[in-house]
């Protein structure tokens, strides 16, 4: 029997104890590093709350309607809010002032894809809107439409987002072109989960 070296009994000892690098098969990729920031921004929900009465006065258009029939100028605010949510796929809460009415609570209501809130009385819708930012500011990314000074500078201080009424519009025009020859269902969100954030304490 031939007598074995000691290179090669050193060699096979090496072999047996020296660590292993881990090796990843080709097809396998690093896995991902994680950016936490960035992801836990991206990955919440977003909501949009829109003063309704601010966006149908700051719209030349509508505003022009309004000053002969309200009603038909709320129609085509919600219309609009309604056509914007199909876009893009989003909650979309419209809230118009009823402060002057008897209403004891806010009133919440769908119409095609939207919710609707009609103040309680007293309420602004400013008032309404900002409340729910700070609500749940935490764990929505938040956008505001509103040309109101003043509300700008509360729903800042929520952690929410400012659109203003004319930008809403310059964005929702953009939107109508791009999908022009386009049939796009509007998306519509579970309104149960929108009613439960809203008014559940």
């Amino acid at each position: 029997m031939p007598k074995i070296k000691q290179e090669e009994l050193d060699r096979v000892y090496n072999s047996l104890h020296k660590p292993k690098e881990r090796v990843l098969p080709a097809n396998r990729k690093q896995p991902r590093k994680i950016d936490y920031v960035s992801d836990l921004k991206t990955s919440k929900e977003v909501i949009y709350f829109i003063d309704g009465y601010n966006l149908m006065h700051s719209v030349e258009e509508i505003k022009e309607i309004a000053a002969s029939d309200l009603i038909s100028a709320r129609d085509k605010v919600i219309d609009i809010v309604s056509d914007y949510q199909g876009y893009v796929g989003k909650q979309c809460v419209l809230v118009f002032d009823a402060y002057n009415n008897n209403v004891p609570v806010p009133v919440m209501t769908k119409q095609y894809n939207i919710a609707i809130v009609y103040t309680q009385a007293g309420q602004t819708a400013d008032t309404y809107i900002e409340q729910k930012t700070r609500e749940l500011g935490e764990g929505y990314k938040i956008f505001v439409v509103t040309s109101d000074n003043l509300e700008q500078l509360k729903v800042f201080s929520n952690n929410a987002f400012r659109i203003s009424s004319k930008e809403f519009m310059h964005r929702y025009k953009n939107l109508q072109k791009k999908y022009k020859n386009n049939t796009r269902l509007a998306k519509n969100q579970p309104l149960k989960e929108l009613r439960k954030l809203l008014f559940d304490d």
